[in-house]
């Protein structure tokens, strides 16, 4: 819940606290890493180990170890059946090291990073960096830590690289993967390809622990390895590439180098190619991507991240067509570029995808995809509004009533909705309603029909004494055409509470049906 930053709708000391404490948690987790404690675990086979099992083989202590086993089958990465522990799915998936998803080598790198963050106060004295590698470090341990942050590296690359070749139907030629690190992505596309060969780009340092890791895969003789620093000019290449990948660079500079890193991939791209951007971006995740711009700045010279629409705009200054920001389920986001939009055209993007980020970028601050059957419709909305609001039976409330019968047939109508979420005044957030229903018309949902919080406040004055002279922007309100806002929105896993005090945050949430 902390990555989701805080909801002014519940408890603020609580999440104070969660916070203060968020260090429990991790630090529960690397030690179980630190210690093999899982692995401990899967050695016993399929019945699991008791506590004194445990407590022998990990030279522990056993009531110590039987108060730490309860609190990780607490946080789901433990099960108990009896008196055995066994390993939970979650476990069994992510950090078990024979597991093709394996992530502890990422978990045990974020715990080397705390040491920066503890210079975080003199970091924000000095405007930058201040914990550097010490000068007499042998190039022995430095190609060490290499090796632990490629391992590091590819971890979290192998979660995400299925979902970015998931956008692609077809793809053959060449594949330039520009700062490969492992190679885990650029690898996931031969997998599903096999009309494809890549180009891993890399620094020379770090190139012989790549062909190491890609070595092991069967891809091996369809990769190639090119040594260069990425700001080198043009990259030493004179090809175009079918498809150019640049995951988690952007992050890693600042605006110039990223200035000169865009341009250069678009002038290795081919006609028909298409180039990859997966990172970090501010309107995604948005507490994740804000955490990761500091550790930037606690661990390198210059890097940062950077808002999607910003390297949209750079894209398009290079002459490329894009897709907007395309959200994965994880904490990062894509951008498609090409130099032509049919080139965009064969990805398999969907239309929601595309519109959740334009629609959001209008001001709201969230767009939640929902099922129009989770809507709830019922009469206690209208009865509230007919016996609780001050605005019933005025003229500018006549535009929110539907009836309960008109209201559930015309969910009936749609397989797909947005939950938009935003806060008052009440005009301001009823006009952004309307150009986001004007948006996803243009994309091509002739039947975007959106429902207003509140009753209509589009006009600034409304004369009581003549008829609605705005026809063209009146919208039915959720309340007054009986859908129950507050069990609606707790259906799609948002908390919505009544006010208490008169100075509480307040919440609007708008309801647009896609089809």
């Amino acid at each position: 819940m902390v990555m989701k930053g805080y909801d002014p709708h519940t408890h603020g000391g609580q999440y104070l606290e969660d916070l203060s404490t968020a260090y429990w948690v991790s630090d529960s987790l690397f030690t179980a890493l630190e210690m093999n404690l899982f692995e401990t675990i899967d050695g016993f086979g399929t019945q699991g180990a008791t506590l004194s099992e445990l407590s022998r083989s990990m030279l522990c202590d056993a009531n110590a170890l039987d108060r730490y086993l309860d609190l990780l089958v607490s946080l789901g990465l433990l099960g108990q059946y009896q008196k055995s522990y066994y390993n939970s799915l979650l476990t069994k998936k992510y950090l078990l090291k024979n597991s093709p998803l394996y992530q502890g080598d990422s978990i045990l790198w974020r715990k080397n990073l705390t040491e920066d963050w503890d210079t975080l106060k003199a970091s924000l004295k000095a405007g930058g960096r201040v914990n550097f590698l010490p000068e007499e470090i042998s190039e022995t341990e430095m190609d060490a830590r290499r090796e632990n942050y490629i391992k590091a590296m590819d971890n979290v690359a192998k979660l995400k690289a299925t979902d970015c070749t998931g956008f692609f139907n077809d793809l053959s030629g060449e594949i330039l993967d520009v700062g490969t690190g492992s190679g885990a992505m650029a690898l996931a596309f031969l997998k599903k390809f096999p009309g494809t060969a890549a180009t891993l780009l890399d620094i020379e340092q770090i190139l012989p622990h790549t062909q190491k890791m890609v070595n092991q895969t069967p891809f091996k003789d369809r990769v190639h390895y090119h040594s260069c620093n990425i700001l080198d000019p043009q990259w030493g290449l004179d090809k175009k590439y079918k498809l150019i990948i640049l995951s988690n660079i952007v992050h890693a500079y600042a605006e110039a180098e990223n200035e000169l890193v865009l341009k250069t991939a678009a002038d290795h791209l081919a006609d028909d190619g298409v180039l990859l951007i997966h990172d970090f971006f501010t309107e995604h995740f948005p507490v994740k991507a804000q955490l990761t711009d500091v550790n930037m700045m606690l661990n390198t010279y210059n890097g940062k991240v950077f808002s999607g629409a910003w390297v949209i705009n750079e894209l398009k200054r290079n002459q490329l067509a894009t897709t907007s920001l395309i959200p994965l389920e994880t904490d990062t986001a894509l951008i498609f570029a090409a130099k032509s939009s049919r080139a965009l055209d064969h990805l398999a993007i969907t239309p929601l995808q595309k519109l959740i980020y334009p629609i959001k970028a209008l001001g709201f601050d969230d767009v939640l995809e929902i099922s129009p059957e989770s809507v709830i419709v019922s009469e206690f909305p209208k009865n509230k509004c007919r016996f609780g609001c001050r605005s019933y039976d005025q003229k500018h409330c006549e535009a929110n009533d539907m009836s309960l019968e008109e209201t559930t047939k015309l969910l009936s109508g749609y397989k797909k909705a947005f939950l938009l979420k935003g806060e008052p005044p009440t005009g301001d957030f009823q006009k952004k309603l309307l150009e986001a229903e004007k948006l996803a018309f243009i994309n091509g949902y002739h039947k975007a029909f959106v429902f207003f919080a509140g009753p209509c406040s589009i006009c600034s004055k409304c004369d009581p004494e003549i008829p609605c002279e705005n026809t063209k922007n009146r919208r039915p309100s959720m309340e007054g055409a009986g859908i129950d806002v507050f069990e609606t929105v707790r259906n799609n896993g948002e908390v919505l509470e009544t006010l208490s005090t008169r100075d509480a945050i307040v919440k609007y949430y708008g309801l647009l049906l896609l089809e």
